[in-house]
């Protein structure tokens, strides 16, 4: 047994768990490096045309050694929105909602002070101008307060003309979201995605909130204290920065503790696994995030379960702005809840996704009829490990013949094959790649 911080281990020593296609060995080649490297576990999975073709996972979930096993869930942060956005899909498949409906027709106590003309579309796409959350808590505990947040959201200001430009809304997106779900469904947002994803798709590991009976379930973070799963002091009332630090917007966040320091106390208490914070606290396991987003990549049904219309789907992966982001710098394309998802320097035009702080996510691709996702607990909360479903994402391409590598890609711009409208110039080399998949299953 390996030492749950070891990052020195040889991959080779890696047990990975689980079943897959031959086809994609380079999935579980880089599931096996990435364990070894960071430390932790992990899990992975992979969908193509309706179908489970990966379902691996290797490592250890917990800091007492407890391995990781089939239905060992990890908090995913970001990743959650993407399926806080599905939910908002469902509702406009439902017919109870529209894209470019005011915010207020469903939330009237939103519609002020400058707010009344944002969209929903404007929120889906990070173009409310309402980014910040530093206004909206006292201090870090409010995040668990619904109410509380919800009623500070309605009497904010946004911080540019909503529409003008888009700003990652890191935490807000959740509760924005959140709110307009529960005021037309009347069910809570935790109630929601039960009824209306985890139970018609049967999925085994997807909670955003309420998990408190299911923590044994969930994994530890590298880097962090275990899990209090049996009971925990309450939290404190309040933070203060020490005397030396000088006044200014850096004393101000740690006054509120507003810092990840205490981001990570906060994340180990059961108070946290309570509460819903659709933007950041979703556990999952990898099968349940690519099932999901495999319904989204046949056009929003899976096997004979209509999660979303065709016609919602397609609309919803048209990317919005390219603009770079205002909070992040990055281009992230938003989609209507969703960001593009390319590979490591791969243009993939057509994918989309949402992946979280650490690299935790997954994404679809209506083109190839795929699906994959990347859940772990290693370094959940450093920008290294960013990179994970980055390359993860070549490796499930590659398994299908469509990635060469970082020096083919440098060599020769995106992959084109994966650009429909230029890939009939290609079509006999993409009959071979298919002949060849169809060999090797």
């Amino acid at each position: 047994m390996t030492d749950f911080l070891n990052r020195d281990m040889h991959h080779k020593d890696v047990e990975i768990c689980g079943d897959y296609d031959a086809r994609f060995e380079p999935v579980v080649r880089v599931l096996r490096k990435q364990v070894a490297r960071y430390g932790g576990g992990a899990s992975a999975s992979v969908f193509l045309e309706g179908e489970s073709v990966v379902d691996i996972w290797a490592g250890q979930a917990r800091n007492d050694g407890t391995p990781w096993e089939r239905n060992t869930m990890a908090l995913c942060f970001s990743a959650s929105k993407g399926v806080a956005a599905t939910a908002i899909h469902i509702l406009a498949t439902d017919g109870l909602l529209e894209y470019d409906a005011p915010v207020a027709r469903y939330w009237p106590e939103f519609g002020q002070k400058g707010k009344e003309v944002i969209t929903v579309r404007q929120v889906l796409a990070h173009q409310a101008g309402l980014h910040k959350t530093a206004p909206l808590v006292d201090d870090l505990t409010d995040i668990l307060d619904w109410d509380k947040v919800i009623s500070r959201l309605e009497t904010t200001e946004p911080d540019f003309h909503p529409g003008t430009a888009n700003g990652y809304h890191a935490m807000t997106f959740g509760w924005l979201v959140g709110e307009l779900v529960h005021r037309i469904s009347g069910m809570s947002f935790t109630d929601f995605v039960q009824k209306r994803i985890v139970e018609p798709l049967d999925l085994d590991g997807m909670l955003i909130g309420n998990a408190g009976a299911e923590l044994d379930r969930v994994a530890d973070l590298v880097g962090v204290p275990a899990i209090r799963r049996h009971g925990a002091a309450p939290l404190p009332d309040g933070y203060s920065a020490p005397p030396w630090l000088p006044n200014g917007p850096l004393r101000s966040l740690v006054d509120r503790g507003l810092t990840p320091k205490k981001m990570a106390e906060l994340v180990t208490h059961p108070s946290f696994w309570e509460a819903s914070i659709p933007a950041m606290n979703g556990v999952f396991t990898a099968r349940s995030l690519a099932k999901m987003y495999s319904a989204l990549s046949l056009g929003g049904a899976l096997k004979g379960t209509r999660l979303v219309s065709e016609e919602i789907v397609e609309h919803a992966a048209q990317v919005q702005m390219k603009r770079p982001d205002k909070v992040v710098l990055y281009p992230l394309h938003w989609r209507l809840g969703y960001h593009r998802a390319d590979a490591l320097l791969m243009d993939v035009p057509r994918a989309f996704g949402h992946y979280g702080t650490g690299g935790s996510g997954a994404w679809a691709n209506p083109d190839l009829k795929l699906s994959a996702a990347l859940v772990h607990n290693g370094f959940p909360l450093s920008l290294t490990g960013q990179a994970r479903t980055a390359v993860m994402t070549p490796a499930v391409y590659e398994s299908l013949g469509l990635y060469k590598g970082i020096r083919h890609t440098l060599r020769h711009g995106p992959i084109i094959e994966l650009l429909p409208l230029r890939a009939a110039k290609r079509a006999p080399r993409l009959r071979g790649a298919k002949q060849t998949a169809e060999q090797a299953a």
